[in-house]
């Protein structure tokens, strides 16, 4: 019945920031320009101090549990740039029960997920699509999804901020995905309040091993193999056109959505292309520093065909548990959502042109 009056579009008369404490807003968004947005700016401060007086309560009620709360089991992170296919594989990951994961409603409210979140996700859930933008994926707050929003409703370095202020988009991609210029307090922060995620997470999914999908993390693997040396490393990747051009129009969608100010389209196409580069180069580098039998790498254009058989190659060679139980859900999984279709893409000069200029010798690769 909620469902008839759920959005159809991704557009709200607030932003995801909703979610934050609200001293984390006024952090986020002090200096920002928000001219033209100021009735999305007004009402989500409002949403964001009202919600906090219930994080309180909660912080006070579940804070310690959640600290003493241990990570046993190495991390497992899917890693690749946006649109490549992360989030079917994720989707996939999610369906062993003895993983735990970041659920949408987590994604948004990372401070209400244990003593608020019954109340909460049900007021919350018609304000939600019932697809994500850009493609036909369901969207409920109980699926699994990436954590950088979340991070992002915590403390204020996330690349996702982003969307909120596309004119500021080079300062995040500098301090929120290179931690360029970031101090060590501020980092100790980023990471103190990651931790506290991935345990709400393993408590409310009731998990035994966390598994992300995070693409902002294919930056970071220096980060994360501090915090968890023994992680693990699913890299996904697909065709750059194709890659690119789900991108720039999912990215569109998503910004239009929950964005507090304007911002020029073509410059914010160009700095994503650009994104894209400077991840595939930091990649090649970085991933020389997981040890072996840590990371696995997929070519989504084999996945998509061949998804079972490459998710028994993903437990085996990164030795996890638990494939024989898993497989029989997977299966259901897949069965469920019926044949995976992704949009067929029919790309103009213009883009192609842009692409090539911008990645050269990358593209030919």
């Amino acid at each position: 019945m909620a469902s008839r009056f759920r959005n159809k579009e991704f557009h709200f008369p607030v932003s995801t920031l909703i979610g934050s404490p609200y001293a984390n807003f006024k952090e986020v968004i002090s200096g920002r320009d928000v001219h033209g947005y100021k009735s999305k700016y007004h009402l989500t401060k409002w949403v964001s101090w009202i919600l906090d007086w219930f994080r309180i309560v909660e912080e006070r009620k579940y804070g310690k549990f959640i600290e003493q709360k241990t990570i046993d089991k190495p991390p497992i992170f899917i890693i690749g740039f946006w649109r490549s296919g992360t989030t079917v594989l994720h989707n996939l990951m999610c369906e062993n029960p003895d993983l735990g994961f970041v659920s949408t409603f987590q994604a948004v409210f990372p401070n209400h997920c244990l003593l608020n979140q019954g109340w909460l996700r049900s007021a919350a859930q018609l304000l939600i699509p019932e697809k994500r933008p850009g493609d036909d994926v369901k969207f409920d707050f109980k699926y699994p999804q990436e954590e950088e929003i979340a991070l992002g409703n915590m403390q204020p370095l996330s690349f996702y901020n982003f969307y909120y202020f596309p004119q500021d988009t080079e300062e995040f991609i500098k301090r929120s995905l290179l931690f360029e210029g970031v101090s060590e307090s501020d980092f100790e922060r980023w990471k103190k309040a990651y931790l506290t995620l991935i345990k709400t997470a393993l408590i409310s999914t009731d998990g035994k091993q966390f598994v992300s999908k995070n693409p902002p993390n294919t930056f970071r693997i220096p980060q994360l193999l501090k915090m968890f040396p023994d992680a693990k490393f699913i890299y996904i990747q697909r065709d750059v056109y194709e890659t690119l051009f789900s991108f720039l129009r999912f990215t569109a969608a998503v910004r239009d959505g929950i964005k507090h100010q304007s911002y020029d389209r073509e410059e914010q196409d160009l700095a994503m292309i650009r994104l894209y580069k400077l991840m595939r180069e930091k990649y090649e580098t970085d991933k020389l520093m997981i040890p072996k039998g840590q990371l696995v790498e997929i070519d989504f254009s084999h996945f998509e065909n061949n998804m079972l058989e490459e998710m028994e190659r993903i437990y085996k060679e990164l030795r996890l548990a638990g494939i024989d139980n898993a497989l029989p859900l997977m299966k259901t999984y897949l069965h469920d959502i019926g044949e995976y279709n992704r949009s067929q893409h029919n790309f103009d000069k213009t883009f192609l042109q842009l692409v090539d200029n911008e990645l050269g010798e990358l593209v030919k690769k």
